[in-house]
């Protein structure tokens, strides 16, 4: 059987995503805060001089980009553990 996933198709996955999948996701992003966190203290502290305001300015948009992968792939197992959306009938699907 063959998913649907953003306008491509993606092979099933090895195992099925459960709520304890989510849990985990939704953890992950205190990893993210801690990061962000410790750069910027180490910017306060001047522990990292950056050269231009333009260096921070890619960091922060890059640790944005990172957040927000990280939230599409929880929206993700969202709805497959919650059979939402494209996974919300396996049937219309499968192949």
């Amino acid at each position: 059987m063959v998913e649907q996933w953003g306008g491509g198709r993606m092979a099933n996955p090895l195992f099925e995503k459960t709520h304890h999948d989510v849990e985990q996701e939704i953890m992950e992003i205190g990893s993210f805060a801690t990061i962000l966190k410790n750069y910027a203290d180490a910017l306060y502290d001047g522990k990292y001089v950056s050269s231009t305001s333009d260096d921070i300015h890619t960091t922060l948009h890059g640790f944005s980009h990172l957040i927000d992968a990280h939230m599409d792939r929880m929206m993700e197992t969202h709805g497959k553990v919650h059979r939402l959306n494209e996974w919300s009938n396996d049937d219309a699907t499968s192949e």
